[in-house]
Formats: C-alpha cells, sequence, structure tokens
C-alpha cells in the first residue's frame, strides 16, 4: 500500500511498497478516503513529537495524518465492512491517516452523516471534538456565554464558532479583513478585522477567550476576562503563560478519536447546523502541494488530501 513516510534527509515522501496493517482487538482496518493537512504533521515530519514517540513505543512507517474519512474493510463489533466512517486517531500511538490503509480502535470512529462527501468528512472531526472539549468539559456546558474567539477561521476556529452557537453563547471573533463576512456567515455575532483589532482597547468582558492565533499570552487577556473567565491558547507554553497553573488559564489536549463526540455532532451536520469548511483539496500525490499550502496566511477551514476519488 501507499503512504507518506518521513525520511531523516529528504522531509516527508511518499512510499508505495507498506504493508497493509492487520487489525488488533478491538480494531478495525479502514481504506483511507480521504485526509486532512493539519500543522502538526510538519511538526512531526521535523521531529517535534519524537520524544514521545519514542516513550510510547510508536513504531509505525507512517506518522503524519490526524483526520480521515473512509470505509471499513473488516468487520468488527461495532462497525461491518462498507460501512462509511470518519474520525481521528490517537496523537501518538497507531497508525497515522496519510496512508491508503490504517487500523484504529473502534472506539475512535463514527458513521459518517449521509449528507456529506468523504473530503467533507475528513475536515470536521478534530475541530468538532475540540470544540465540545470546550463548551462541555472546560466550561462544563455552561450556556450563554460571552466568548471571542482569535483566528476563527481556521481549521479548527470554524466550528468553535459554529458549535458555540448552538450553545446559546455569544460569538465574537477576530479573523483577517477578507474573511469578515465569511465568519459572519458561520454565524458569529460579531466580527472584527485582525488587522485593526487591539485586545488591549476592548471594553468588552469575555467568559471565554479562545487564542487560535498563537499571538496573544494571559497578561494581554487578564483586563479583557471577566471575573471568573477563561484564557485558551491554542498552544500553550511558558511564554503565553499557558503552562501556568493560573485559575484563568484552560488547557486543551485532544490526545484521540472520540465516536461519541462526533456521534453527537452529527444530527448537527446532518441538518446544517454544522457545515464542513474545506481551504483547498489536493490528490494524494500532491502532498507536497498539500503540505506548502499550511504555510498561506488567511486560510479558511482545512485543506484535504483525497486518497480514493
Amino acid at each position: 500500500m501507499k503512504g507518506l513516510v518521513v525520511k531523516e534527509k529528504t522531509g516527508i515522501q511518499i512510499d508505495y511498497d507498506l504493508e497493509k496493517p492487520s487489525p488488533a482487538t478491538g480494531e478495525v482496518l479502514i481504506r483511507v478516503c480521504s485526509a486532512s493537512i493539519n500543522p502538526y504533521d510538519v511538526e512531526s515530519a521535523a521531529g517535534v513529537y519524537d520524544a514521545y514517540f519514542k516513550e510510547y513505543g510508536f513504531d509505525k512507517p507512517v506518522q503524519t495524518g490526524l483526520e480521515f474519512s473512509g470505509v471499513v474493510e473488516t468487520k468488527g463489533s461495532k462497525f461491518n465492512p462498507g460501512d462509511r466512517v470518519f474520525g481521528y486517531v490517537h496523537l501518538i500511538t497507531g497508525w497515522k491517516t496519510h496512508a491508503e490503509y490504517i487500523t484504529i480502535p473502534e472506539s475512535f470512529i463514527a458513521p459518517m452523516p449521509p449528507n456529506l462527501s468523504f473530503q467533507q468528512a475528513a475536515a470536521l472531526p478534530l475541530g468538532i471534538m475540540t470544540s465540545l472539549a470546550v463548551y462541555e468539559d472546560l466550561v462544563q456546558n455552561k450556556l450563554n456565554l460571552n466568548v471571542l474567539i482569535i483566528g476563527a477561521a481556521g481549521g479548527i476556529g470554524v466550528y468553535a464558532t459554529q458549535i458555540g452557537k448552538l450553545f446559546n453563547h455569544r460569538i465574537t471573533t477576530v479573523v483577517g479583513q477578507k474573511n469578515t463576512d465569511f465568519i459572519k456567515n458561520l454565524g458569529a455575532d460579531e466580527v472584527h478585522a485582525s488587522e485593526s483589532f487591539a485586545i488591549a482597547e476592548s471594553t468588552e468582558k469575555y467568559d471565554l477567550i479562545l487564542d487560535f492565533s498563537t499571538r496573544l499570552t494571559l497578561k494581554d487577556c487578564q483586563k479583557t476576562l471577566a471575573k471568573d473567565g477563561i484564557f485558551v491558547p491554542a498552544l500553550p507554553d511558558d511564554t503565553n503563560g499557558g503552562n501556568s497553573e493560573h485559575k484563568q488559564v484552560g488547557y486543551l489536549m485532544v490526545m484521540q478519536g472520540d465516536g461519541l463526540k462526533l456521534a453527537k455532532a452529527s444530527h448537527w451536520i446532518e441538518s446544517n447546523d454544522i457545515v464542513p469548511v474545506i481551504e483547498a483539496t489536493y490528490s494524494f500525490n500532491d502532498y507536497i502541494k498539500a503540505l506548502a499550502h499550511l504555510d498561506n496566511k488567511g486560510k479558511t477551514g482545512r485543506i484535504v488530501m483525497t486518497l480514493v476519488p
């Protein structure tokens, strides 16, 4: 089978002679039809996660690709051959999705909503699970919060915006000027162009600030946070305060797929309360162009590669 592999001197390249995996107990074999491109993939190829791979005994030839859609090839306890599914793998262990076939625990996947194409389904899982982790787990299903999303047009922000409205929150977004109408059409109550927005000048008090731009710090946001408000940096570190134990810092890490969360969102998807957002699609053989597209500024949603037309 074919898949993307990381070569030390030449970076990511396609290999056509990989061995098809065999499912373990609790897993199914899936033929991948579409898979997303994520900043994780470039970081993984650059060795950012090598220490974690070593610690957890990661030994698969493909180490890039998190989200996917595809068709089940083997019978499991929940799924049967021919079932169309979508899902998210484990961040560290197990098969990654930039391969023709993967094995994955059945608990990580869910049936594809029937109104979606494979490309659309592959653009959804991480955004859905991250957004539900925010609104269900982090703020414990509270309603009517005042939420600020910085970088709302990206691969997670577009779903945090839509799902936030489903929880009856007031959503204020900050995006590039060219994406203001786009994010307004996704349901944002208020939209600011990032070129003219300065959080220090805001007179609002927000219960939740999601920074998908990775530009803000806890210090930047404290004046704007409500008394019990939470600041969530996408990439927490010592500089932005994300590694602190401050009571106003929230931490998000979607470590593995969650079929229950994906299934829960399916009725929203079928009723078009959640719509998939795709920046661009590429054939799997054009993976170099797809990866390069990550560097484009002002992207909306996900970049998706198609393995099966």
